[in-house]
């Protein structure tokens, strides 16, 4: 396993594996059913913060504090595909827009979203085109981002305790979210409910904030932790339910009425 501690995961599309990244600069790739490493990648050369699988299943991106981006190919070895070297990405996610079939890669720095197209190439490789890429200004330093289900919509916390909403495709700022409270630590939201309806996000004060995700109305302020509420998931197959976490050591699962 790893020496040290991690700091991300993700799930392949297939849910048949899963990537780890962690401070002693290496991602692992694990067999989900038997928990056997597959593989290790160390040419970061420092913590690796942030992964993303694309959505072939066979390829990923990995960030680091070395401040490289690589592509890898599960079956191309330990060697990266491309190299994106120089920017300081935080957080990275990468999106597929159903509207156009664009694939795009989403990195955060600081306070810009960068947003660059990949595409395959006739070899069957996919590629980072970094001369092309679009970038959009926030206020603020982020600090995490979150997709839509559909890939269309980002969400993004704001240090500044704001949550922007953004369309990936017409790339503008749609909606706040203002009431959680958030400057110390790093926070997450995300889409949930019927047709992905609410927002959620974690909070300093121990808090669960609930918004309508149209109206930015904030809705529910669930108290229950005891510590700083980290992160938040919405259940895939039951958009009525929702997990937290928090820095009381707990995982707590929420009901949402369905009238």
């Amino acid at each position: 396993g790893h020496t040290d501690s991690l700091s991300f995961l993700a799930w392949s599309p297939d849910d048949e594996s899963l990537l780890t990244c962690a401070n002693d600069h290496l991602l692992k790739l694990w067999a989900v059913r038997s928990g056997e490493c597959l593989r290790t990648f160390d040419k970061h050369t420092d913590a690796v913060i942030a992964c993303a699988w694309l959505p072939d299943g066979q390829h990923f991106i990995s960030a680091g504090i070395d401040k490289n981006v690589f592509l890898w190919g599960v079956e191309a070895g330990t060697e990266p595909v491309q190299i994106w070297e120089g920017p300081r990405v935080t957080d990275l996610a990468v999106s597929h827009l159903a509207q156009d079939g664009s694939v795009l890669l989403i990195a955060i720095c600081a306070s810009k979203i960068r947003l660059c197209q990949l595409s395959t190439g006739s070899d069957g490789k996919p590629r980072m085109h970094t001369s092309d890429e679009h970038v959009i200004d926030e206020r603020g330093s982020i600090t995490s981002l979150s997709l839509s289900r559909d890939s269309r919509y980002l969400l993004v916390n704001i240090a500044s305790e704001e949550i922007h909403a953004w369309d990936l495709h017409e790339r503008h700022l749609l909606h706040k979210y203002r009431g959680q409270k958030q400057g110390r630590f790093i926070i997450r939201s995300a889409f949930g409910g019927v047709n992905d309806g609410f927002v959620v996000s974690g909070s300093e004060d121990s808090q669960v904030y609930i918004w309508h995700r149209h109206n930015t109305a904030l809705l529910e302020v669930l108290p229950g932790h005891s510590g700083t509420v980290n992160a938040v998931a919405w259940n895939p197959r039951d958009p009525h339910m929702f997990a937290s976490c928090s820095d009381d050591k707990t995982v707590r699962i929420w009901g949402v009425p369905t009238a």
